[in-house]
């Protein structure tokens, strides 16, 4: 644990913390799903959002804004022509900038991600801060990508079934003495059966959540409660007052 006394800190901000850790946990284990452009199909969606035209109807409606203005005394007739240009340009830019959201959309494909069951693991039997510090540094690796014709750039990307903003891996690193310290805390759960593992993320996440703030790993996990993500959310569901049918009169 880090010198000095403990950062004052809410159980809520806990909470959130130890709810990032535990399905960044959970994708490890079960993978995860991301989104994927399909270039072909976007870049031919793209080329006909770029033929686009504006429709009669707009037109119509450009036309009756701008003959409104005039009307009002807030445009001079002989500025006419000019403001329906603009106005019609711009609302082609509009037009035009729609479809392209549009066209991303429907070339975007929801691609499964497989886990990494064998480094969750590891984590699980490491036994030494090195370990867990050596586990991590496979989290992301580099890699050589064409930004422009003839430039390239180094950039990180994920190894593990994790978003790229994931701070799972660098916690890991940074807290690894507190995390192997919860994996021997006679509290963890030490079952190997299936069915114990998210209990075991769960424990694992919440002391991490801790540590974080140079708090015990005991008094983080009585802080934050023993029900887990998907607990919470199926008692909220549950919960939820059923809605009496009316009586026929």
């Amino acid at each position: 644990m880090p010198a000095g006394r403990p950062k004052r800190v809410t159980p809520q901000t806990l909470y959130a913390f130890a709810h990032q850790f535990y399905w960044d946990l959970r994708r490890l284990a079960e993978g995860s799903y991301r989104w994927r452009l399909k270039e072909g199909k976007y870049n031919r969606l793209l080329a006909e959002a770029e033929r686009t035209q504006l429709s009669d109807e707009q037109k119509s409606s450009v036309k009756r804004q701008v003959e409104e203005e005039i009307r009002a005394g807030r445009l001079k007739e002989e500025e006419k022509q000019s403001r329906l240009r603009d106005e019609e340009d711009g609302l082609l830019r509009a037009t035009h900038e729609w479809h392209r959201i549009e066209a991303a959309d429907e070339a975007s494909e929801r691609v499964k991600i497989l886990g990494e069951p064998d480094v969750l693991r590891a984590l699980l039997r490491a036994r030494t801060p090195k370990q867990v510090r050596q586990i991590c540094k496979d989290a992301f690796v580099t890699r050589e990508v064409e930004v422009e014709p003839g430039r390239t750039e180094s950039i990180l990307v994920p190894n593990w079934p994790l978003s790229g903003g994931s701070v799972l891996p660098s916690r890991l690193s940074r807290h690894a003495e507190e995390f192997v310290a919860a994996l021997r805390d006679r509290r963890f759960p030490r079952s190997d059966r299936p069915s114990n593992q998210l209990k075991q993320l769960w424990f694992l996440a919440r002391a991490l959540a801790g540590a974080l703030f140079g708090i015990k790993a005991r008094t983080a996990i009585n802080l934050v409660g023993s029900r887990r993500p998907e607990q919470m959310f199926e008692e909220s569901r549950a919960g939820k007052p059923v809605r009496r049918k009316r009586r026929k009169k």
